[in-house]
């Protein structure tokens, strides 16, 4: 009895291979995870001015967010649920996030928003999450 690689074997090895290399890299980018830290940490004031929080405790802190599904993982931000990826991002088109719940009041809710920019030059991509009156911004990878 021969040992090795059968004709069979070959066949099928080459069809793995071939259907591999054929795969758009698209399908699998949607499986990635971001890792981001936050670099500043704002609010806007009454007057509608940007106010930034010098001592923040949230300013060099670190979450992830996973791709496919928009679910972040990390104390950076309050827990959000059911996130709704709006744009899954491109070179022209930024990474959206959204998070909708309802307030306690009648017709009220809560809006959040992240954005990343799939488009900037490089391994490190700005990103901005918006809630309410706060605003984190810094970088993911």
């Amino acid at each position: 009895m021969k040992c090795g690689i059968t004709q069979l074997n070959r066949f099928q090895l080459f069809v793995v291979f071939f259907c591999a290399v054929l795969s758009s890299p698209n399908v699998f980018a949607v499986d990635k995870t971001y890792r981001c830290q936050v670099l500043s940490d704002a609010y806007i004031q009454n007057n509608g001015e940007l106010a930034l929080v010098r001592d923040s405790s949230r300013i060099d802190q670190e979450f992830a967010v996973v791709k496919k599904t928009g679910e972040v993982i990390g104390d950076v931000m309050d827990s959000l649920k059911n996130p709704k990826v709006v744009a899954y991002g491109s070179d022209s088109n930024s990474y959206k996030v959204t998070w909708m719940q309802k307030s306690v009041g009648k017709n009220g809710v809560f809006l959040d928003y992240l954005n990343i920019e799939e488009s900037a030059y490089g391994s490190q991509k700005p990103f901005g999450f918006f809630s309410g009156r706060l605003l984190l911004t810094g970088v993911c990878e």
